[in-house]
């Protein structure tokens, strides 16, 4: 079974009851719930009056329903996931808040955004970016941003020492064994794998310049337990003409 397959299986089968499992992993790894998670991310974005958002793996559609909810100022909101089941149930989530009449859903992979170049304002993401490639996400998030478009993303961070591979691989063991009692062979796999995936602040700044990202903030969540590194968030904005600025902001 290829990565992608494997992380659309392991997700359709969490879709249920996809908001807990989240709440209770934050809760574990990070000492957050779910919602405070959400509240960080959604506290580092700025909506314009109609801007035009994409929240890419949008899962049950939490952040959609939150943008809607925090800045009704007539935008047009689109959640894309590459699973049915999710935005099967992020489609009932919608319909139960009675506030989601401009929420669109889509379902294809952020490797492929299937809209065209400079079609958004603003693109949010929350705790999927390691299950991505970060330079193919990059590159189809800069392509698909009108100029000055802002981008704001949070995430599992790496630690400098993961790029060592006996450490890399002992953090990946251990993903393994942590999600495999819970959540069964494919979500281990898929955990395990994505661990490959996760960048440091300072990655995500190099990562970001490269695809031509600029005003570029990152910031890290603390971890609420010693012993697990810190979510990252950043923000950043489709580089203008003029040139590009890059600050950094490690709290």
């Amino acid at each position: 079974m290829d990565e992608k397959t494997a992380i659309a299986q392991a997700f359709k089968e969490m879709a249920p009851r996809y908001e807990t499992v989240m709440d209770q992993e934050i809760r574990r790894i990070w000492g957050y719930s779910y919602k405070e998670f959400v509240d960080e991310l959604i506290a580092l974005v700025t909506v314009n009056h109609s801007d035009l958002i994409l929240d890419i793996a949008t899962g049950t559609g939490v952040i959609p329903i939150r943008l809607s909810d925090d800045f009704p100022n007539g935008n047009r909101i689109i959640g894309l996931d590459l699973t049915y089941g999710m935005l099967k149930q992020a489609t009932q989530s919608i319909k139960d808040t009675g506030n989601g009449h401009n929420i669109k859903l889509t379902c294809a992979s952020a490797m492929e955004i299937p809209f065209n170049n400079e079609s958004f304002d603003l693109i949010t993401c929350g705790l999927a970016t390691h299950h991505m490639s970060v330079p193919k996400l990059l590159n189809e998030l800069e392509r698909i941003l009108k100029q000055g478009g802002r981008i704001t993303v949070a995430d599992v961070g790496a630690a400098p020492l993961w790029k060592f591979f006996p450490v890399k691989l002992f953090v990946k063991l251990f993903a393994y064994l942590f999600f495999l009692p819970s959540e069964g062979l494919i979500r281990a796999w898929t955990e395990s794998t994505a661990v490959s995936n996760m960048y440091t602040a300072n990655d995500w700044e190099n990562a970001l310049a490269e695809a031509g990202f600029s005003d570029i903030k990152v910031k890290k969540i603390k971890s609420r337990h010693f012993w697990s590194p810190a979510l990252i968030a950043f923000m950043a904005a489709k580089q203008s003409h003029t040139g590009d600025t890059v600050n950094a902001d490690s709290n």
